[in-house]
């Protein structure tokens, strides 16, 4: 099943930003691990030069007790001053807790020893303070040397270390882009070959349409995303394209029918009276007749009338030639000026006959006659009004009386009504009901939009 077209837009995007997230942790572990390397070389580092300093002071510590020892058997204030400073600056350096973690244990008892005799150095015994720093320097220049030499080893390993992971992240760096812009542009092109293979199916569908194939299109049984919409649209578009021209070929082969029988009555039946007419007149200009004749040619005429509006109502030639609102003025004259009937008024823009052509103005013509056949029916009006505007590029055809209405809470139905509704269908025109403008009374509303027509 291919992924909906949303998914696609975002894979690549998702897949980019979850390798370029790989990419970023794996930097951020080797940064970790230089910071380690780096705060191990900075710990020798600090160890070395704290045990350096503790040596030079305990050595300076002693040349002074020695020269007290070998010169001046008395206390003097500058030996004094020089001791008291030395002694100070020697228990501070030895008191630091990341020397003494790093210390032997034996070494560690030496210090506190010496820490001992130093603490009160007023009343220290200088031969007493040179044995013990005698004792404490060795074992404490032994461990300087050994934290010199962890600090070489130290910055070797980190120096070799730090080549060693710029190294694996450049190469890491490399292989992720070039993974990146594969992904990016392998994802790409495969989304846009699904996107184009959807397309050219629609495309395909749509081309078989405008080509008058109009067999029923597949459509999607399950909607995924706006392909597989604009796929279902297309199929109920040449559903509903199907059901219209079908309707429009029964109303064509109506219209057809219509004017065969018009032609067969106008050819046959018509023709047929006609003579017959001929030959009443020769009989009424002999005299070989009497009154009764006349009454049989005045019944004849009336015949020949009636079939001739029938022929008219079947096939209206006024609308091919007159146009439009001349062939709804030729059967409002027939069939509404009766006494009994109620008066009527017509209003045609005289625009509408070049902008429909014979076929949209029979589809009209039938519509609206059908529509005043139903208020003369049904209606019990006064008066009823028909009405065909151009409005903003839309045809607006109403007709409206001041009858008895229409019920709004049943539904609609009924032969003339399923007439006019696919009629209006097959023009791809809008056609509801409403109330009239009149205090009472109900109008018929089509609007076809003049771009439709063709």
């Amino acid at each position: 099943m291919p992924l909906p077209i949303r998914y696609q837009f975002i894979l690549a995007p998702l897949v980019i930003v979850v390798v370029l997230t790989c990419l970023v942790t794996y930097t951020l572990i080797e940064l970790a691990n230089i910071h380690r390397q780096n705060e191990l070389t900075v710990k020798w580092v600090i160890l070395a030069d704290r045990a350096q300093a503790a040596v030079a002071n305990a050595t300076l510590l002693d040349r002074i007790v020695q020269e007290q020892l070998a010169n001046q058997p008395n206390k003097s204030d500058e030996y004094l001053f020089n001791y008291l400073e030395q002694s100070r600056i020697l228990v501070d350096s030895l008191l630091d807790m990341m020397l003494m973690a790093e210390f032997p244990a034996d070494l560690q008892i030496k210090l506190e020893a010496t820490r001992n005799l130093l603490r009160d150095p007023e009343h220290a015994n200088p031969t007493a303070v040179h044995d013990s720093l005698m004792a404490l320097l060795p074992p404490l220049e032994h461990q300087q040397k050994i934290f010199m030499a962890q600090r070489r080893s130290a910055y070797v390993d980190y120096h070799r270390h730090l080549s060693v992971i710029i190294s694996r992240m450049y190469a890491a760096l490399l292989s992720i882009l070039g993974l990146c812009i594969a992904l990016a542009v392998g994802l790409g092109i495969w989304g846009l070959h699904n996107i184009r293979q959807r397309l050219k199916l629609l495309t395909q569908h749509a081309q078989a349409v405008c080509a008058g194939n109009l067999a029923p299109l597949p459509a999607p049984v399950i909607v995924r995303d706006e392909l597989d919409e604009l796929e279902l649209c297309l199929a109920r578009m040449t559903q509903r394209l199907f059901d219209v021209v079908a309707v429009e070929k029964v109303l064509q082969g109506s219209e057809d029918e219509r004017r065969r029988i018009a032609m067969d009555m106008h050819d046959g039946v018509l023709a047929d009276l006609t003579a017959l007419t001929r030959g009443i007149d020769t009989l009424q200009l002999s005299s070989m007749v009497n009154g009764r004749l006349t009454e049989l040619r005045r019944a004849v005429d009336d015949i020949i009338k009636s079939i001739r509006h029938t022929i008219d109502d079947l096939h209206p030639q006024t609308l091919e030639i007159l146009g439009l609102e001349s062939a709804l003025r030729s059967f409002l004259d027939r069939h509404c000026n009766l006494p009994d009937l109620p008066p009527y008024h017509v209003e045609c823009d005289p625009l509408i006959e070049t902008a429909l052509q014979l076929p949209q103005k029979i589809n009209l013509f039938r519509i609206i006659t059908e529509a005043v056949h139903n208020l003369l029916r049904h209606a019990r009006c006064n008066r009823f009004e028909i009405s065909l505007r151009i409005v903003a590029q839309r045809l607006i055809v109403t007709v409206e009386d001041n009858g008895i209405g229409m019920p709004v809470d049943t539904t609609v139905t009924g032969h003339g009504i399923t007439n006019i509704t696919e009629r209006a269908r097959t023009l791809g025109a809008n056609v509801r009901w409403r109330a009239a403008r009149f205090a009472s009374g109900a109008c018929v509303e089509l609007t076809l939009p003049l771009g439709l027509v063709s």
